[in-house]
């Protein structure tokens, strides 16, 4: 990788700093170069009053969603330079908080597109070809469940994709160049020609994509545009053959509001990666639909992704503890106005 810093040219100055993580790292080489240079105190499963406690007297803190640091914590922090994600999202972290402290806060973006994507891909052929419950019954001792399973071709059919971004594209065109399926997606910050050099119709309206779809797939930022921007009214405009795949955040759906259109077969089923709250309550209705795959929001944890996801975090933090500008900041306005 190329932005990995070596430890040998790290300051003695970052040595002394006090660094915490709230949530272990993707990958333990991103723990062993921080404890290799700061002095580490991990959270493995933090209360907020152990987050109000330990954020007192560090330098630097990562935060491995679906832990949060809001404001409340951030303000208790006399120390703290730089605050950096797990990955990409940076919704766990009150942003405007830190930049009003000065708090410098990266992220760690386009390290799991692939697996992301790919996941996004085996959840859309698990649910054509009805894989989990296929399982079930031949385990079962039920393999004449073959005569009356019923599977569809993705040959020909339409996706919808709200959100064309790094792992949208990706996904557009994985559907576009494996399974020759027919493009459409809703963006309203995505240039046309952008999707058309994808292979995508770019469509103005949520609503026709939602009506066209055979399989929609959520790949958003959560803002508040975003937030529960799939409800019932959405949801109706589904056909009822159509299958919902969320990879992105969990509040980007009115979870109460799918599970009556699952249960009133408004939509034929779904694919879930991500919830909110994480993890998800024992007595969660959508564990009773055979129609619906759930996973544990791993869809970006891929043994290769883990690893860059943590070496990223752990060398830009070092390099704010150094005074050097590290390449994904999410609030530069912070940089610019410190003496570094």
């Amino acid at each position: 990788m190329k932005n990995i810093v070596s430890t040998k040219y790290l300051s003695q100055k970052a040595k002394k700093n006090k660094v915490l993580l709230i949530g272990k790292m993707y990958h333990e080489e991103g723990e062993k170069l921080l404890k290799e240079n700061v002095d580490v105190s991990i959270l493995h499963q933090p209360t907020k009053k152990e987050i109000n406690q330990h954020i007192q007297d560090v330098a630097g803190v990562v935060v491995r969603y679906p832990n949060k640091l809001d404001k409340e914590s951030i303000i208790l922090a006399k120390n703290l330079l730089v605050i950096t994600t797990s990955g990409r999202g940076t919704d766990a972290i009150d942003i405007p908080a830190a930049t009003a402290k000065g708090i410098v806060v990266v992220n760690n973006p386009n390290l799991s597109t692939i697996p992301v994507s790919e996941h996004t891909i085996a959840l859309i052929l698990a649910l054509a070809k009805n894989i989990a419950p296929l399982d079930k019954n031949v385990k079962n001792g039920n393999y004449l469940i073959r005569n009356n399973s019923y599977q569809i071709q993705l040959e020909g059919k339409t996706i919808g994709i709200v959100g064309l971004g790094n792992i949208g594209s990706k996904v557009a065109h994985k559907c576009n160049a494996a399974f020759c399926m027919r493009i459409l997606a809703y963006d309203p910050y995505v240039l046309p020609s952008k999707a058309k050099k994808l292979g995508v119709t770019l469509v103005k309206d949520l609503n026709h994509l939602l009506s066209e779809s055979d399989f929609v797939s959520l790949h958003p930022e959560l803002n508040n545009e975003t937030f529960e921007m799939i409800g019932k009214k959405e949801l109706q405009k589904m056909k009822p053959t159509a299958f919902l795949i969320n990879t992105s955040r969990g509040k980007v759906i009115r979870e109460a509001e799918l599970i009556v259109a699952l249960r009133e077969k408004w939509i034929a089923g779904a694919a879930l990666d991500v919830f909110e709250p994480e993890p998800p309550s024992a007595q969660n209705l959508l564990y009773d639909f055979e129609n619906v795959i759930l996973s544990p929001h791993i869809a970006g944890v891929t043994a290769e992704a883990s690893r860059k996801l943590a070496l990223s975090a752990a060398n830009q933090l070092l390099q704010v503890l150094r005074g050097k500008k590290p390449i994904n900041i999410v609030n530069p306005e912070v940089w610019e106005g410190k003496n570094w």
